[in-house]
């Protein structure tokens, strides 16, 4: 089957500063519309009673100023040239335009002079008559000046949002960043652990909104160790139940073949003893892998390497004889804390795999240096990308022995219990080899 395409990941942290800044964004352009809806309405008020109070001051300018045109001129060079926001017209009883600013039409700005305020033409035009009704004053602004103002104003707002969001991404990446690393201690804890290390993480320490995340790791991480429990007591059990029945048919199966004259009946008696002999080992393995799994084997004391190296060795008596198996010390070995019993049920695997898998004619040496052993052997090589399946329970290479595929599954698990690794190499020289390392820290 083809391979499934890699999951697209992505970044809460960049989303949820992404959808920040578009919430902020968002928010900062409507307020920025209310605001300008208030500033145009203030704005407007103010500038119309600058109006008012600009007509107001013209009709009751001194009237010789108003008709005498000597007086006009020398009170318009007074002010000097200018740019002018705000216009003026004077007017007279008969509707005669009497004064006006440079910058006024000639025409009236609004005919009818009709007293109050009004858009008219581009302007605001504001008439204000005498209550003796001798004056008549209209005084104007530009709408385009006002909305000058208006648009300015507008991108004043809109200028600072621009530089505010960046300073605001940057903030929420480093809050952001500072949430999260919360869930650093979890990781780290998690990531320091073994693989059959199932104890709840501590999570007193960790923000409210994460601790529900943290307290369901640690339920499924308790639903694993009772499964793990099961299926190791189960085994266990198994184990030790098949022991004491298989001794006793194996003792049967021997009685009879004993008894039986030889022919086909007896080498199938002797053919049913080696199979009973080969479910007991297989049941024995399978104690020893479900107690050292339930880590019944644990760091308890120093042990000596060499000592358990020469203990085991000499229980392959028959092999040391046809000079089949040897041992080698070398350097100055070291002292190692664990379990005497359980390290040399893991040498005891490797020396018989090596023996047994290696061939006949093969011949094997147990090497102890500095804190670890070596098992060599000079049968045929492994390929390399079979070696990381040999440690999984029930996993074989190819091989014409016998066996249960559990030895170096059990070796490994005493290895990992007691802080160290097992290390599988092949082939090691000529194609052909194979070795095996347990190392110690």
């Amino acid at each position: 089957m083809p391979e499934a395409a890699p999951t697209r990941t992505w970044s809460l942290e960049r989303r949820i500063s992404q959808r920040l800044l578009l919430a902020l964004g968002s928010l900062w352009l409507l307020g920025s519309a209310v605001a300008l809806a208030g500033v145009w309405r203030e704005t407007s008020d103010v500038l119309d009673s600058a109006l008012q109070e600009t007509a107001e001051r013209f009709l009751f300018l001194p009237s010789a100023i108003v008709n005498d045109p000597a007086e006009q001129e020398k009170f318009l060079h007074g002010v000097g040239p200018h740019e002018e926001y705000v216009v003026y017209q004077v007017f007279g009883e008969d509707g005669h335009m009497q004064l006006r600013s440079h910058g006024a039409p000639i025409s009236a700005l609004d005919p009818d002079m009709e007293d109050g305020i009004r858009d008219l033409r581009g302007w605001r035009v504001l008439t204000m008559t005498r209550l003796d009704g001798l004056r008549h004053v209209e005084v104007a602004e530009s709408l385009q000046h006002r909305f000058e103002v208006l648009w300015g104003s507008l991108g004043w707002l809109i200028g600072m949002l621009f530089f505010v969001l960046p300073l605001t991404s940057w903030a929420l990446t480093r809050i952001l960043r500072a949430g999260f690393t919360t869930l650093e201690p979890a990781r780290a804890e998690l990531a320091q652990r073994k693989p059959d290390d199932f104890r709840p993480l501590s999570w007193s320490n960790a923000p409210q909104e994460l601790q529900p995340w943290l307290e369901s790791v640690n339920t499924l991480l308790a639903r694993d160790q009772v499964l793990l429990d099961a299926e190791r007591s189960f085994a266990a059990r198994t184990a030790h139940e098949l022991r004491t029945p298989l001794a006793a048919a194996r003792a049967q199966a021997q009685r009879i073949s004993e008894n039986i004259p030889r022919g086909p009946a007896h080498e199938s008696a002797l053919a049913l003893v080696r199979q009973l002999d080969r479910l007991t080992r297989l049941a024995t393995r399978l104690l020893q892998l479900a107690r050292i799994e339930a880590q019944a084997v644990v760091r308890r004391e120093p042990v000596d390497l060499v000592m358990i190296a020469t203990l085991v060795v000499a229980d392959f008596a028959e092999a040391v004889a046809q000079e089949r198996l040897r041992l080698e010390i070398s350097g100055k070995p070291e002292g190692v804390i664990g379990d005497v019993d359980a390290i040399g049920i893991a040498l005891r695997n490797l020396i018989d795999n090596a023996l047994k898998h290696g061939g006949e004619a093969s011949w094997v040496t147990v090497v102890v240096e500095t804190l670890s052993i070596l098992v060599i052997n000079d049968g045929p090589g492994v390929p390399q990308e079979t070696l990381e399946k040999l440690i999984r329970p029930f996993e074989r290479g190819i091989t014409a022995a016998e066996g249960s595929g559990l030895g170096l599954s059990i070796t490994n698990a005493i290895a990992r219990q007691a802080g160290g690794t097992l290390e599988l190499h092949s082939p090691i020289y000529g194609g052909r080899g194979f070795c095996a390392v347990l190392r110690f820290d």
